[in-house]
């Protein structure tokens, strides 16, 4: 889908508060209201933007330690995305990728503390199945870049 000039106004606007009104949306554009809702409405058919939703600050929720987990598959006849899939239905886990290289899944999780993230780590990581090692690494810091919300 192409978008012009006037989509990726309205998708940064929406990026900034998807809770805006249609009507202060169009007034932000310089463009009718209905001429608005309609390009909202074909963005969220054509899949371009996928829900509107909350971005909570997670150590705001309490979740004051973020690590990336890099894991290793069993060799044989195990579907690593399967298993990704099985990884992010742990409550801790934000994000699954399958991977090229060394390892075949990173896992970004968000933990209360060191401690609660080594007992998930120990007691709910090795429920999931499939997975052979694992290396953790702490993050001590955050940045967000301009692409943060295409996932």
């Amino acid at each position: 889908m192409k978008l012009d000039s006037s989509d990726l106004k309205l998708i940064e606007l929406l990026k900034a508060d998807s809770r805006a009104s249609v009507t202060s949306l169009a007034e932000n554009m310089g463009i009718a209201r209905v001429t608005t809702h309609d390009r909202m409405v074909r963005l969220q058919r054509e899949g371009v933007i996928r829900r509107f939703t909350v971005d909570i600050d997670a150590k705001a929720w309490g979740y004051d330690l973020r690590a990336f987990i890099f894991a290793r598959c069993d060799r044989g006849n195990v579907d690593r995305r399967e298993v990704a899939q099985r990884m992010c239905a742990l409550p801790y886990v934000v994000r699954c990728n399958v991977i090229a290289g060394d390892w075949d899944l990173l896992v970004e999780v968000v933990s209360p503390s060191m401690d609660s993230l080594g007992d998930a780590i120990l007691d709910e990581l090795s429920k999931v199945g499939g997975i052979a090692s694992t290396q953790t690494m702490v993050s001590f810091y955050d940045y967000s870049g301009p692409a943060s919300s295409l996932r």
